[in-house]
């Protein structure tokens, strides 16, 4: 229920509320890795509205680690790591534009 709970935050545009979901939500108990992926995502989603975006990308980092393929083609995680390789932050921008490469969104 917990990884339910963030994404109904999410989709609420309610970023301290599924910070608050995440913390309380245990990733580790998925056993599906594209699954616990997906909930990375969306915690990921929840970081970035809360104002944390290095925490976002924190997390889809692991998500990237539990399921290459899922990142690779959500949306919402590649508009993130997109956002964050502009970012006006050099060590920000460089790790998202590392993530980028490897999940194929920018060339190495």
């Amino acid at each position: 229920m917990g990884a339910h709970a963030v994404t109904v935050a999410v989709e609420l545009r309610q970023g301290g509320e599924s910070v608050r979901q995440s913390a309380a939500a245990e990733a580790v108990i998925i056993p599906s890795r594209p699954r616990r992926a997906r909930h990375r995502i969306e915690e990921a989603r929840g970081y970035q509205l809360d104002g944390q975006p290095d925490v976002a990308l924190a997390t889809l980092e692991k998500a990237h680690e539990a399921a290459p393929e899922t990142i690779k083609y959500n949306g919402f995680a590649k508009r993130i790591v997109l956002e964050e390789a502009e970012s006006k932050a050099p060590a920000r921008r460089r790790r998202a534009s590392e993530l980028a490469v490897k999940i194929g969104l920018l060339a190495a």
